[in-house]
């Protein structure tokens, strides 16, 4: 079958990995110059950042094994440090037994390693998809068809897909309900700091920092000791919005000097608004969902759970249940 799979996301690269593997002719679409989705690393005049997803876990069989491939190929890590926890105002060693994993050298490293086998259309956006004849066809933001699909594969947030989606193809929650928003916040700083402190959770602001500079595989940008990224808390980002740009790259370069306890240069800044970030809490985990009366299905980790292991199961499972 020819297969259209809208969206270059860990769970569309792995849809279309495993359709390919199945023998079907897989086109995969992504507006975005690049792949990966939210396993997002931006590369900047001074250096390159993760700017998404932060590290990822493995407790499915399944993704445990895809994980191991990856670290055995050299496009994923172990990331083995003990996160910290700001409890009352001082930040504080919080050990778990927790496996944390990222790509390498980049966190997009495992999408371009899934991306290399397959035929993946960059800078084109679906802006229109109809069924007719048994057929779907797609129209792109140049008018472009495409067409003579007998499956759509839609691996985009639930929003987007609503949008997209013919009327009444498939029930999907409004985004407000389902998924909640993340200023990302790249600072490359100058300054001695304890060499333990790596990951931190941190408060209803800014919910957790990465030490980017300690991820395995990473440089640090020239007259920088360290580079991190900060991820505002998807209330404080959602009761601000978009329009706190001006403020959020001093909110948190203060923050971090105070958690620290110890004054920092921002050398270099970068910010990046997340609209569809984090799964609300109170959705439970859905499976993939699809309408296999018109050959539509919608993927991504919103219906698994959340997490780059949600993104991969939720393809997994869609192909258990309707391709094999």
């Amino acid at each position: 079958m020819k297969i259209a799979v809208i969206g270059a996301g860990l769970s569309g690269l792995i849809a279309a990995r495993e359709l390919q593997t199945l023998g079907h002719n897989v086109d995969i679409f992504e507006k975005s110059r690049g792949r990966g989705g939210r396993l997002a690393t931006k590369r900047l005049d001074w250096g390159a950042a993760d700017t998404g997803a932060q590290y990822f876990t493995a407790r499915d069989p399944r993704f445990i094994q895809e994980v191991e491939h990856w670290c055995n190929t050299g496009v994923a890590a172990l990331w083995p440090f003990t996160p910290h926890k700001l409890i009352d105002g001082q930040l504080q060693p919080s050990p778990d037994d927790t496996l944390r994993f990222v790509g390498t050298p980049n966190m997009n490293s495992m999408a371009h390693h899934l991306a290399d086998s397959l035929t993946v259309n960059l800078n084109i956006q679906i802006e229109q998809i109809d069924r007719r004849d048994s057929h779907w066809s797609l129209v792109d933001q140049k008018q472009q068809a495409w067409q003579g699909y007998h499956w759509v594969v839609l691996a985009i947030p639930a929003a987007q897909a609503q949008k997209l989606m013919p009327s009444n193809t498939l029930p999907i929650a409004s985004e407000e309900s389902l998924m909640k928003p993340c200023w990302a916040l790249v600072l490359g700083t100058a300054g001695d700091v304890n060499p333990e402190i790596q990951g931190v959770f941190g408060d209803d602001v800014i919910s957790w920092v990465s030490r980017l500079s300690a991820k395995p595989g990473r440089t640090v940008p020239d007259g920088c000791d360290d580079l991190w990224t900060l991820h505002f808390s998807p209330e404080w980002s959602k009761s601000h919005g978009k329009d706190a740009r001006e403020r959020v790259a001093a909110i948190g370069a203060d923050w971090l000097s105070h958690v620290l306890g110890t004054e920092l240069a921002v050398e270099h800044e970068y910010l990046h608004f997340w609209r569809y970030a984090h799964l609300d809490k109170d959705v439970e985990s859905t499976s993939p969902k699809v309408n296999p009366d018109v050959n539509i299905a919608l993927i991504g980790d919103w219906c698994s759970g959340g997490r780059v292991e949600g993104a991969y199961l939720s393809a997994m499972d869609l192909i258990a249940r309707h391709f094999k």
